[in-house]
C-alpha cells in the first residue's frame, strides 16, 4: 500500500465514523439543547465561560494533541512496523478513543463541569475517586515536566523558534480582548492574526534568538522557567483572555499545516520506505503496542481535558459531538500524518537521512526533517528549511498548549477532588508546578516518563467505568462504553505485569523505583476498577 492510499483510507474511515458512529452516541446520550450547560448557568468567568463552536473546537483540539500522537507512532513504527500502527489509529481513535473523550465530556457537562474524579467520587465512592483523583495529578504533574522539558529542548535546538511563540502569545491576548469585550468580528480578527503568526515564521527563520548563552543547560532550564511562568499566568487568568484564544489560533495553524502535508503527500505520492511489519520485536504487539501507540488512538488525558476546560466552556450540548468526537477524529489524522512522514520522508537503514539517526536525535527533529523533506520538495513558495521550521513550530504548538491546559487542569483537581476546601488559584496552581519545576530542571523525571502509556491507558480504562456509571443512574444503556473499557484495562494491568517482570523489565534492571511504582498503579488500578465494576452490578448495567 502506498502513502497516498494510507492517507485516503483514513479520511474515509474518519468519515464514517463521525458520520455514523457519534451519531448513534449522540442519539443513546440523549443529547438535547434544551439542557442548561455549565458555561451558561455559573455566573464566575474565569474558568466558566460559554465558547462560540470554532473558538471551543480549537481549544479543545490543541490541548489534547500533545506530543503523544506524535511520539507514539514513531516508537511504535520503529518497534512493529507501520500496519499494525496504521490499524490501531484507524480502529482505536473511531471506536475507542473518540467515544472515550465524547462521552466524558457530556458527563462532566451534567455534572456541572466537574472533573471525571468528581465523577467518580458520586457515583463509585469517595475513597475510589480521591484515589482516582491522585492519580490524575500525579499523571499531570509528569506531563507538565516532560513538555515543558521538551519545548524548551526545541527552543534551544531551534532559536528561531522563539519570535514565533512570542507572537501568538500576544497576539491571542489581543485576539481575546477584542472578541469578548469589543465584539469583533472573529473571522477577520482570525485571518489577520494567522497572517501575521506566519509571518513571525518567516522573520524568526531570519532573526533567531539565542541570548548568546553557551551554556546548553543553563539555557535549556532558563526556557524551562519561562515556560513555567506562562503556565503559572495561564493557568489563573480567565480562559477567554489567553487560554482559549491561544488554543484556537494554534489549533487554525495546525490544521493548516496538517493540510499543506496532506496536500504535498497527495503530490508527492511518496515511496514508503519503512517495513510494514517487524517480525522478532523486543516487544510483544499485545499488549505494548497499545500503550505506546497511546494517544494518537485513545488517552486518558484527552478525558481530564473534556471534563476540566472544555465542559466549562460548552454553550449547547449538540456541540459536543465535534468537539468531543471530532477532536479526537482530528488527532487520529495528525497520528497517521506522523506516521505517513516517518515512512516515507526518511529511508530506512543506517546513515545520514535515515529513520533511525533521525530518532536518535528526537522525535521533534524526526517529524520536522521527514515534514521538511515532503513538503519542501512539493510547495512552491517554501524551502524544506521553512517547512521543517512550520513542522517543528507545530510540535511545539502541540506541547506549549497542553502544557497549560494540564496546569489548569492540575488547579480544577486539587480544588475539585483531593481537598475542596482549598480554592485559591494561585496556590492550587503553585502547588502543581513546583514539583513538575523541580523534577524538569533535575531530570529526575526522565525515569517515571517510562510510566506515563500505562497511567495514561489506566486513567482512560477508569474514566470509562466512572462516567459508564452515572449514564447508568440515568437509565442509559452503556455496553459501548464499558466493553472498550475493560479491553484497555485489561490490556494496561497487563502492559504494567509484562514491563515489570519480563526478562530485561524494571525488576530484571534493578529499577526498584519503577517497580514500586507500577505495582501501586497495578494495585490503585484493580482498587478503582473493582469499586467501578461493583457499583455498575448495584445498578445492574
Amino acid at each position: 500500500m502506498g502513502s497516498v492510499w494510507i492517507l485516503l483510507a483514513a479520511l474515509a474511515w474518519f468519515f464514517v465514523g463521525y458520520r455514523f458512529y457519534s451519531r448513534f452516541i449522540e442519539k443513546r446520550l440523549k443529547v438535547s439543547d434544551k439542557n442548561k450547560t455549565p458555561a451558561t448557568s455559573h455566573k464566575e468567568d474565569a474558568d466558566y465561560s460559554p465558547a462560540s463552536k470554532p473558538f471551543l473546537i480549537g481549544h479543545h483540539f490543541a490541548s489534547i494533541a500533545g506530543a503523544g500522537p506524535i511520539i507514539g507512532p514513531i516508537l511504535a513504527i520503529l518497534y512493529f512496523g507501520w500496519g499494525p500502527v496504521v490499524a490501531w489509529v484507524l480502529l482505536g481513535s473511531v471506536l475507542i478513543g473518540a467515544m472515550h473523550d465524547y462521552t466524558s465530556l457530556m458527563a462532566s457537562v451534567r455534572n456541572k463541569g466537574k472533573s471525571v474524579s468528581v465523577i467518580a467520587k458520586n457515583y463509585l465512592s469517595s475513597k475510589a475517586g480521591w484515589v482516582f483523583g491522585l492519580m490524575i495529578w500525579l499523571t499531570l504533574v509528569l506531563v507538565i515536566t516532560v513538555f515543558s522539558v521538551s519545548a524548551a529542548d526545541s527552543i534551544v535546538d531551534k532559536p528561531d523558534l522563539v519570535i514565533p511563540l512570542l507572537t501568538i502569545t500576544v497576539i491571542a491576548v489581543v485576539l481575546g480582548f477584542g472578541v469578548k469585550k469589543y465584539n469583533w468580528n472573529y473571522k477577520y480578527a482570525s485571518i489577520i492574526a494567522i497572517i501575521l503568526i506566519f509571518f513571525s515564521v518567516w522573520v524568526g527563520h531570519n532573526i533567531p534568538v539565542s541570548f548568546g548563552i553557551e551554556n546548553p543547560v543553563l539555557l535549556k532550564n532558563i526556557w524551562v522557567t519561562v515556560i513555567f511562568g506562562y503556565a503559572l499566568l495561564a493557568s489563573i487568568a480567565p480562559v477567554w483572555i489567553l487560554l482559549r484564544p491561544r488554543d484556537y489560533l494554534s489549533a487554525i495553524q495546525m490544521t493548516l499545516i496538517l493540510v499543506l502535508g496532506f496536500v504535498a503527500i497527495l503530490i508527492a505520492r511518496p515511496a514508503i520506505n519503512a517495513p510494514i511489519y517487524i517480525s522478532g520485536s523486543i516487544f510483544p504487539i499485545w499488549p505494548i503496542l497499545f500503550i505506546t501507540v497511546a494517544c494518537g488512538a485513545i488517552s486518558g488525558f484527552h478525558g481530564l481535558v473534556s471534563s476540566g476546560t472544555t465542559s466549562k466552556q460548552l454553550a449547547k450540548e449538540s456541540h459536543g459531538r465535534a468537539i468531543g468526537y471530532g477532536g479526537m477524529l482530528l488527532e487520529g489524522l495528525l497520528a497517521i500524518l506522523v506516521t505517513i512522514v516517518a515512512i516515507s520522508g526518511l529511508s530506512w537503514g543506517i546513515g545520514e537521512g535515515t529513520f533511525q539517526t533521525a530518532l536518535e536525535k528526537g522525535w521533534i527533529v524526526l517529524f520536522s526533517t521527514g515534514f521538511g523533506n515532503i513538503v519542501g520538495n512539493v510547495i512552491p513558495f517554501l524551502t524544506v528549511g521553512i517547512a521543517g521550521l512550520l513542522g517543528a513550530f507545530m510540535v511545539n504548538q502541540f506541547i506549549l498548549t497542553s502544557v497549560d491546559t494540564s496546569t489548569r487542569l492540575g488547579r480544577f483537581i486539587i480544588s475539585e477532588s483531593l481537598f475542596p476546601k482549598l480554592k485559591n488559584k494561585f496556590l492550587t496552581t503553585m502547588i502543581t508546578l513546583i514539583p513538575a519545576w523541580l523534577l524538569a530542571i533535575t531530570n529526575s523525571y526522565e525515569t517515571m516518563w517510562r510510566l506515563f502509556g500505562t497511567s495514561n491507558q489506566l486513567i482512560a480504562s477508569i474514566t470509562m467505568i466512572s462516567v459508564s456509571s452515572y449514564f447508568v443512574s440515568r437509565k442509559i444503556k452503556v455496553k459501548f462504553i464499558l466493553i472498550p473499557a475493560l479491553f484497555v484495562l485489561a490490556t494496561t494491568l497487563s502492559a504494567l505485569l509484562y514491563l515489570t517482570f519480563r526478562t530485561g523489565g524494571y525488576f530484571g534492571e534493578g529499577k526498584y523505583a519503577l517497580v514500586a511504582i507500577s505495582m501501586i498503579m497495578f494495585v490503585l488500578g484493580l482498587f478503582v476498577a473493582k469499586e467501578g465494576f461493583g457499583a455498575l452490578i448495584k445498578r445492574k448495567a
